[in-house]
Protein backbone atom coordinates (compact mmCIF):
# COMPACT_ATOMS: atom_id res chain seq x y z
CA UNK A 1 0.00 0.00 0.00
CA UNK A 2 2.72 2.48 1.00
CA UNK A 3 4.90 1.58 -2.01
CA UNK A 4 2.03 1.72 -4.49
CA UNK A 5 1.79 -2.06 -5.06
CA UNK A 6 4.92 -2.50 -7.21
CA UNK A 7 4.64 -5.17 -9.93
CA UNK A 8 7.11 -7.43 -11.67
CA UNK A 9 6.52 -7.32 -15.42
CA UNK A 10 5.79 -4.73 -18.08
CA UNK A 11 2.81 -3.12 -19.75
CA UNK A 12 1.58 -6.50 -20.99
CA UNK A 13 2.78 -8.98 -18.38
CA UNK A 14 2.16 -9.06 -14.65
CA UNK A 15 3.92 -11.78 -12.66
CA UNK A 16 1.64 -12.17 -9.66
CA UNK A 17 2.56 -13.26 -6.15
CA UNK A 18 0.80 -16.57 -6.75
CA UNK A 19 3.33 -17.54 -9.43
CA UNK A 20 6.28 -16.74 -7.22
CA UNK A 21 4.65 -18.56 -4.32
CA UNK A 22 3.95 -21.63 -6.45
CA UNK A 23 7.56 -21.62 -7.65
CA UNK A 24 8.86 -21.47 -4.08
CA UNK A 25 6.55 -24.31 -2.98
CA UNK A 26 7.66 -26.32 -6.04
CA UNK A 27 11.33 -25.85 -5.13
CA UNK A 28 10.53 -26.93 -1.56
CA UNK A 29 8.87 -30.13 -2.81
CA UNK A 30 11.78 -30.98 -5.13
CA UNK A 31 14.28 -30.26 -2.35
CA UNK A 32 12.41 -32.45 0.15
CA UNK A 33 12.52 -35.51 -2.13
CA UNK A 34 16.07 -34.91 -3.38
CA UNK A 35 18.02 -34.48 -0.14
CA UNK A 36 17.93 -36.56 3.02
CA UNK A 37 19.91 -34.42 5.44
CA UNK A 38 18.18 -33.30 8.67
CA UNK A 39 18.64 -29.63 7.73
CA UNK A 40 16.41 -30.20 4.70
CA UNK A 41 13.29 -30.00 6.86
CA UNK A 42 14.03 -26.47 8.08
CA UNK A 43 14.85 -25.25 4.57
CA UNK A 44 11.68 -26.79 3.13
CA UNK A 45 9.55 -25.38 5.95
CA UNK A 46 10.86 -21.83 5.49
CA UNK A 47 10.78 -21.78 1.69
CA UNK A 48 7.48 -23.64 1.38
CA UNK A 49 5.88 -21.52 4.09
CA UNK A 50 7.00 -18.28 2.47
CA UNK A 51 5.76 -19.55 -0.90
CA UNK A 52 2.38 -20.43 0.59
CA UNK A 53 2.17 -16.93 2.09
CA UNK A 54 2.83 -15.35 -1.30
CA UNK A 55 0.28 -17.66 -2.92
CA UNK A 56 -2.53 -17.09 -0.43
CA UNK A 57 -1.99 -13.33 -0.66
CA UNK A 58 -3.75 -13.52 -4.05
CA UNK A 59 -6.83 -15.26 -2.62
CA UNK A 60 -9.20 -12.42 -3.46
CA UNK A 61 -8.49 -12.86 -7.17
CA UNK A 62 -9.39 -16.53 -7.16
CA UNK A 63 -12.71 -16.42 -5.29
CA UNK A 64 -14.37 -13.47 -7.05
CA UNK A 65 -15.87 -13.29 -10.54
CA UNK A 66 -14.23 -9.92 -11.26
CA UNK A 67 -10.79 -11.10 -10.04
CA UNK A 68 -10.86 -8.54 -7.23
CA UNK A 69 -7.56 -8.55 -5.36
CA UNK A 70 -8.98 -6.01 -2.86
CA UNK A 71 -12.16 -7.95 -2.05
CA UNK A 72 -12.89 -6.95 1.56
CA UNK A 73 -13.36 -10.40 3.18
CA UNK A 74 -10.03 -11.65 1.78
CA UNK A 75 -8.00 -10.90 4.92
CA UNK A 76 -10.60 -12.66 7.09
CA UNK A 77 -10.47 -15.74 4.80
CA UNK A 78 -6.67 -15.81 4.96
CA UNK A 79 -6.86 -15.55 8.73
CA UNK A 80 -9.32 -18.47 8.82
CA UNK A 81 -6.89 -20.54 6.74
CA UNK A 82 -4.09 -19.86 9.23
CA UNK A 83 -6.38 -20.79 12.13
CA UNK A 84 -7.22 -24.09 10.40
CA UNK A 85 -3.52 -24.76 9.80
CA UNK A 86 -2.68 -24.02 13.44
CA UNK A 87 -5.39 -26.35 14.74
CA UNK A 88 -4.26 -29.07 12.33
CA UNK A 89 -0.63 -28.77 13.41
CA UNK A 90 -1.62 -28.82 17.08
CA UNK A 91 -3.66 -31.99 16.57
CA UNK A 92 -0.69 -33.60 14.83
CA UNK A 93 1.61 -32.66 17.72
CA UNK A 94 -0.77 -34.20 20.26
CA UNK A 95 -1.44 -37.44 18.45
CA UNK A 96 -0.39 -40.71 20.03
CA UNK A 97 2.83 -42.13 18.59
CA UNK A 98 3.27 -45.85 17.99
CA UNK A 99 6.38 -48.05 18.26
CA UNK A 100 7.27 -47.65 14.59
CA UNK A 101 7.18 -43.86 14.88
CA UNK A 102 9.39 -43.99 17.97
CA UNK A 103 11.87 -46.11 16.03
CA UNK A 104 11.82 -43.83 12.97
CA UNK A 105 12.29 -40.75 15.12
CA UNK A 106 15.33 -42.37 16.75
CA UNK A 107 16.74 -43.17 13.29
CA UNK A 108 16.24 -39.52 12.29
CA UNK A 109 18.28 -38.52 15.34
CA UNK A 110 21.01 -40.94 14.28
CA UNK A 111 21.05 -39.31 10.84
CA UNK A 112 21.80 -36.02 12.55
CA UNK A 113 24.49 -37.70 14.63
CA UNK A 114 26.10 -39.12 11.50
CA UNK A 115 26.45 -35.56 10.16
CA UNK A 116 27.67 -34.19 13.49
CA UNK A 117 24.49 -32.15 13.93
CA UNK A 118 22.81 -33.86 16.89
CA UNK A 119 22.30 -31.73 19.99
CA UNK A 120 21.83 -33.14 23.48
CA UNK A 121 18.23 -31.86 23.81
CA UNK A 122 17.35 -33.48 20.45
CA UNK A 123 18.89 -36.78 21.51
CA UNK A 124 17.03 -36.69 24.83
CA UNK A 125 13.74 -36.00 23.07
CA UNK A 126 14.35 -38.93 20.73
CA UNK A 127 15.20 -41.22 23.66
CA UNK A 128 12.13 -40.13 25.58
CA UNK A 129 9.83 -40.90 22.63
CA UNK A 130 11.65 -44.20 22.03
CA UNK A 131 11.13 -45.26 25.65
CA UNK A 132 7.47 -44.17 25.67
CA UNK A 133 6.59 -46.08 22.51
CA UNK A 134 8.75 -49.16 23.34
CA UNK A 135 9.60 -50.46 19.84
CA UNK A 136 9.92 -54.25 19.76
CA UNK A 137 11.53 -54.81 16.36
CA UNK A 138 14.85 -56.71 16.23
CA UNK A 139 16.68 -53.45 15.54
CA UNK A 140 15.22 -51.63 18.54
CA UNK A 141 17.93 -52.52 21.06
CA UNK A 142 20.72 -51.68 18.59
CA UNK A 143 19.19 -48.33 17.68
CA UNK A 144 18.74 -47.49 21.37
CA UNK A 145 22.38 -48.35 22.08
CA UNK A 146 23.64 -46.31 19.12
CA UNK A 147 21.59 -43.32 20.23
CA UNK A 148 22.93 -43.64 23.78
CA UNK A 149 26.53 -43.58 22.51
CA UNK A 150 26.11 -40.99 19.76
CA UNK A 151 28.31 -37.91 19.88
CA UNK A 152 26.43 -34.67 20.35
CA UNK A 153 27.19 -31.05 19.68
CA UNK A 154 28.72 -29.07 22.54
CA UNK A 155 26.27 -27.04 24.57
CA UNK A 156 25.69 -23.64 23.03
CA UNK A 157 25.25 -20.39 24.88
CA UNK A 158 21.60 -19.46 25.27
CA UNK A 159 20.40 -16.82 22.82
CA UNK A 160 19.15 -13.41 23.87
CA UNK A 161 15.52 -14.39 23.34
CA UNK A 162 15.89 -17.51 25.51
CA UNK A 163 17.76 -15.57 28.21
CA UNK A 164 14.99 -12.98 28.24
CA UNK A 165 12.42 -15.74 28.72
CA UNK A 166 14.38 -17.23 31.61
CA UNK A 167 14.70 -13.77 33.19
CA UNK A 168 10.97 -13.19 32.93
CA UNK A 169 10.13 -16.63 34.38
CA UNK A 170 12.48 -16.08 37.32
CA UNK A 171 11.00 -12.66 38.04
CA UNK A 172 7.47 -13.99 37.63
CA UNK A 173 8.07 -16.44 40.48
CA UNK A 174 9.22 -13.55 42.65
CA UNK A 175 6.32 -11.32 41.62
CA UNK A 176 3.73 -13.93 42.56
CA UNK A 177 4.84 -13.70 46.19
CA UNK A 178 4.15 -9.96 46.32
CA UNK A 179 0.83 -8.71 47.74
CA UNK A 180 0.21 -6.50 44.71
CA UNK A 181 0.47 -9.32 42.15
CA UNK A 182 -3.11 -10.56 42.37
CA UNK A 183 -4.46 -6.99 42.39
CA UNK A 184 -2.51 -6.09 39.23
CA UNK A 185 -3.52 -9.29 37.46
CA UNK A 186 -7.14 -8.73 38.47
CA UNK A 187 -6.98 -5.21 37.06
CA UNK A 188 -5.38 -6.24 33.75
CA UNK A 189 -7.91 -8.94 32.92
CA UNK A 190 -10.84 -7.00 34.30
CA UNK A 191 -9.81 -4.16 31.97
CA UNK A 192 -9.55 -6.62 29.07
CA UNK A 193 -13.03 -7.96 29.83
CA UNK A 194 -14.35 -4.40 30.09
CA UNK A 195 -12.93 -3.58 26.65
CA UNK A 196 -14.59 -6.67 25.17
CA UNK A 197 -17.95 -5.81 26.72
CA UNK A 198 -17.59 -2.13 25.77
CA UNK A 199 -17.18 -3.23 22.16
CA UNK A 200 -20.54 -4.97 22.44
CA UNK A 201 -22.14 -1.89 23.97
CA UNK A 202 -20.68 0.41 21.31
CA UNK A 203 -22.10 -1.73 18.53
CA UNK A 204 -25.48 -1.90 20.23
CA UNK A 205 -25.96 1.84 20.72
CA UNK A 206 -24.53 3.22 17.48
CA UNK A 207 -26.92 4.74 14.97
CA UNK A 208 -27.39 1.66 12.83
CA UNK A 209 -27.46 -0.82 15.72
CA UNK A 210 -26.47 -4.47 15.36
CA UNK A 211 -27.62 -5.20 11.83
CA UNK A 212 -25.02 -7.24 9.92
CA UNK A 213 -24.04 -10.86 10.47
CA UNK A 214 -20.40 -9.96 11.36
CA UNK A 215 -21.67 -7.50 13.97
CA UNK A 216 -23.94 -10.12 15.53
CA UNK A 217 -21.14 -12.67 15.75
CA UNK A 218 -18.74 -10.04 17.11
CA UNK A 219 -21.26 -9.13 19.81
CA UNK A 220 -21.82 -12.76 20.80
CA UNK A 221 -18.13 -13.72 20.75
CA UNK A 222 -17.02 -10.57 22.59
CA UNK A 223 -19.65 -11.16 25.25
CA UNK A 224 -18.57 -14.78 25.72
CA UNK A 225 -14.91 -13.75 25.85
CA UNK A 226 -15.59 -11.04 28.43
CA UNK A 227 -17.68 -13.37 30.61
CA UNK A 228 -15.03 -16.12 30.56
CA UNK A 229 -12.36 -13.63 31.60
CA UNK A 230 -14.56 -12.27 34.40
CA UNK A 231 -15.01 -15.86 35.66
CA UNK A 232 -11.21 -16.11 35.71
CA UNK A 233 -11.02 -12.92 37.78
CA UNK A 234 -13.35 -14.46 40.37
CA UNK A 235 -11.17 -17.61 40.49
CA UNK A 236 -7.83 -15.82 40.84
CA UNK A 237 -7.76 -15.71 44.64
CA UNK A 238 -8.84 -19.37 44.93
CA UNK A 239 -6.67 -21.05 42.31
CA UNK A 240 -4.28 -19.25 40.04
CA UNK A 241 -4.13 -22.23 37.64
CA UNK A 242 -7.93 -22.35 37.22
CA UNK A 243 -8.01 -18.58 36.78
CA UNK A 244 -5.40 -18.81 34.02
CA UNK A 245 -7.43 -21.54 32.33
CA UNK A 246 -10.50 -19.29 32.24
CA UNK A 247 -8.42 -16.34 31.02
CA UNK A 248 -7.01 -18.54 28.26
CA UNK A 249 -10.48 -19.66 27.16
CA UNK A 250 -11.61 -16.06 26.92
CA UNK A 251 -8.58 -15.10 24.85
CA UNK A 252 -9.01 -18.10 22.53
CA UNK A 253 -12.62 -17.14 21.83
CA UNK A 254 -11.32 -13.73 20.82
CA UNK A 255 -8.51 -15.18 18.66
CA UNK A 256 -10.52 -17.94 16.94
CA UNK A 257 -13.89 -16.22 16.52
CA UNK A 258 -13.99 -12.48 17.19
CA UNK A 259 -10.87 -11.66 15.21
CA UNK A 260 -12.24 -13.31 12.05
CA UNK A 261 -15.08 -10.81 11.88
CA UNK A 262 -12.89 -7.92 12.99
CA UNK A 263 -10.64 -8.68 10.01
CA UNK A 264 -13.73 -8.85 7.78
CA UNK A 265 -14.71 -5.35 8.89
CA UNK A 266 -11.36 -3.63 9.39
CA UNK A 267 -9.03 -5.75 7.20
CA UNK A 268 -5.36 -5.04 8.02
CA UNK A 269 -6.43 -2.53 10.66
CA UNK A 270 -7.20 -5.51 12.94
CA UNK A 271 -3.58 -6.69 13.07
CA UNK A 272 -2.62 -4.49 16.03
CA UNK A 273 -5.46 -5.84 18.20
CA UNK A 274 -4.57 -9.41 17.24
CA UNK A 275 -0.89 -8.81 18.07
CA UNK A 276 -1.81 -7.51 21.53
CA UNK A 277 -4.14 -10.46 22.22
CA UNK A 278 -1.56 -12.99 21.03
CA UNK A 279 1.13 -11.38 23.20
CA UNK A 280 -1.11 -11.58 26.26
CA UNK A 281 -1.98 -15.21 25.44
CA UNK A 282 1.69 -16.22 25.06
CA UNK A 283 2.60 -14.60 28.39
CA UNK A 284 -0.40 -16.26 30.02
CA UNK A 285 0.64 -19.69 28.74
CA UNK A 286 4.16 -19.18 30.04
CA UNK A 287 2.84 -18.14 33.45
CA UNK A 288 0.49 -21.15 33.50
CA UNK A 289 3.40 -23.53 32.84
CA UNK A 290 5.31 -21.99 35.74
CA UNK A 291 2.29 -22.44 38.02
CA UNK A 292 1.80 -26.06 36.92
CA UNK A 293 5.48 -26.84 37.56
CA UNK A 294 5.21 -25.19 40.98
CA UNK A 295 2.10 -27.26 41.75
CA UNK A 296 3.86 -30.51 40.77
CA UNK A 297 6.85 -29.64 42.96
CA UNK A 298 4.57 -28.89 45.91
CA UNK A 299 2.75 -32.23 45.40
CA UNK A 300 6.04 -34.14 45.35
CA UNK A 301 7.25 -32.34 48.47
CA UNK A 302 4.02 -33.26 50.28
Amino acid sequence: MITGYPQLGNGTLHISHAIWGAMMMGIAIVWSISYLGPSTRAFVAVLGGAGFGWFVDELGKFVTRDVNYFWQPTIALIYMIFIAMYLTFRSLERRTFGPSEGMLNALEALKSAALGQLSEPSRQDALDLFDRTEPTSPLAAKVRALLDDADVLPAVELGRFHRSGEWLRAHYVGWTARPWFTVVLDSIFALYAAVALTTVLALAIDRSGITSFPERITVIASSVSGILILIGVTQLRRSRIRAYQWFGRGLLVNIFVTQIFVFAEEQLGAIFGLAVTLSVWVMLQSAARVEEARSREAARAA
